[in-house]
């Protein structure tokens, strides 16, 4: 199998008669108020946003079944991996293309900046990169006054 595209966004939906995928809400960007006070003391956060990873593969040698596995890396602007996926494709004999759906529920982030959501497959021993999925993060801090009342 071959990955031609991956994308990030936050549903999808598929029509059962044509078979046509539907993408809504496709996310490039994320802009975050975070109140400094309230900010964990671990060196991740946890935005509470779910997503969907959909990558479109096709299928090399369709005259028999095809399996492989592939990994879902979150990697921070660093190069941490934050979070990974495991996840095992079959296309049936016959089959000429493939498309993947992998739901996300909430995002670590450890800074503002450029995450990657890279798509791995299995090749042999090790994982290969697929596709990589830019996601930028830009975060803006607010700080309470202790004057101001909370309504």
């Amino acid at each position: 199998m071959k990955n031609i595209w991956s994308i990030i966004c936050e549903k999808s939906s598929i029509d059962a008669q044509t078979n046509l995928l539907s993408l809504f809400n496709c996310v490039e960007e994320i802009q975050l108020t975070i109140d400094k006070d309230k900010m964990p003391k671990s060196d991740k956060l946890v935005i509470p946003f779910n997503l969907q990873i959909i990558s479109f593969w096709i299928i090399k040698d369709s005259s028999k079944d095809n399996l492989t596995e592939i990994k879902i890396d979150l990697v921070d602007p660093k190069g941490k991996i934050l979070n990974e996926f495991l996840v095992t494709l079959k296309a049936g004999k016959g089959e000429k293309r493939l498309r993947s759906i992998t739901n996300i529920q909430g995002i670590q982030i450890t800074e503002g900046g450029r995450y990657y959501y890279k798509v791995l497959q299995k090749k042999g021993a090790k994982f290969e990169v697929a596709s990589e999925t830019p996601l930028d993060i830009n975060l803006s801090y607010k700080i309470l006054d202790n004057n101001q009342s909370s309504k």
